[in-house]
């Protein structure tokens, strides 16, 4: 059994916080099921018991003070606004710091990165956050590389996600680690979530019944799509890639998920835009090249069709 240790604060994300929580509560539960031991226990620690509230109001308390913290092999750092003043705070740094030795994995969420960082741990290491804070991050910490796009980051046993719901994807990553990939597909499922999105912070969705395929040849074929989204891709690619004959995959594909391969190839490369388009150094011409679209105007009639924005509009609709 693994020993979590999720950290809570004053002005702590509560994304980011439950996104954790629920993925590896969710594991015990499919364990459960299949007769099998819990494998998380789950600890919720804090610089005292005392009650704090989330960003969004929601009232939170620890299990366990730092103090009584038992030996922990994993440690969840949630993002928040209330990090600012734990990144000078001396008892939670030094705590922080004198867990490292023992901890198999130190996770980070969002803009639970500034604590990592502070801690000085991952001096000369890469981390990743949330895209809007990713320069406030290099700026602040020099010392680490921060990688923009990656929807999450793995270096030694330091763990880092991109953007709240990142988080999650970073979870799943380790239950597949832990547990293997039929347990972490049916979490996801359970979460209505996709096991793997890119690991470039385009942070979009894939369809989720392909990803659920029993079959390895669905799944390779998705991740080499996935791979290829700016080249052309053909029906006899795609075909090829899953060892069939083109009808006899047009037909398959189409019964089985529910969608064309064409109309699936067009909802990827469309999931990928809508990622692109609210990450910094992507207009609309570079978000073309890299989602496989032949030109802007093509893509923005397309795009406002299936989710009646331009992409323009989008971007500034969603992108703050």
């Amino acid at each position: 059994m693994k020993q979590v240790g999720i950290f809570i604060y004053e002005q702590v994300q509560a994304v980011d916080l439950a996104g954790a929580l629920d993925t590896f509560g969710q594991a015990n539960e499919e364990l459960k099921k299949l007769g099998r031991p819990t494998f998380y226990q789950i600890h919720l620690l804090g610089l005292n018991t005392q009650p704090v509230r989330a960003e969004n109001g929601l009232k939170l308390m620890a299990d366990v003070a730092l103090n009584d913290c038992p030996a922990l092999d994993y440690l969840v750092l949630p993002g928040g606004s209330g990090n600012q003043q734990l990144q000078q705070n001396s008892v939670f740094l030094d705590w922080l710091r004198s867990q490292d030795s023992q901890l198999e994995k130190l996770i980070s969420i969002c803009t639970g990165a500034f604590l990592l960082a502070a801690s000085g741990l991952v001096n000369g290491k890469t981390l990743s956050t949330h895209w809007r804070f990713a320069q406030q991050l290099q700026d602040a910490f020099p010392a680490v590389q921060v990688n923009a796009e990656a929807l999450y980051h793995k270096e030694d046993k330091y763990y880092s996600s991109g953007g709240m719901t990142a988080g999650i994807d970073l979870c799943l990553t380790i239950l597949e680690e832990d547990l293997g990939l039929h347990l972490a597909q049916t979490v996801a499922q359970e979460l209505v979530m996709y096991l793997r999105r890119s690991g470039n912070q385009t942070q979009y969705s894939r369809p989720l019944t392909v990803q659920a395929s029993e079959e390895t040849r669905f799944i390779q074929l998705q991740q080499w799509v996935l791979d290829n989204l700016h080249r052309p891709i053909g029906l006899a690619q795609m075909a090829d890639k899953a060892c069939l004959s083109e009808r006899h995959f047009r037909r398959i594909f189409t019964q089985r998920f529910g969608l064309s391969p064409s109309r699936y190839l067009e909802q990827l490369r469309l999931d990928r835009a809508r990622s692109l388009l609210l990450c910094d150094g992507y207009n609309l011409e570079r978000v073309c090249q890299e989602c496989g679209f032949s030109g802007a105007n093509s893509f923005g009639r397309l795009f406002k069709l299936r989710f009646g924005f331009t992409p323009m509009d989008y971007r500034t609709h969603f992108g703050g």
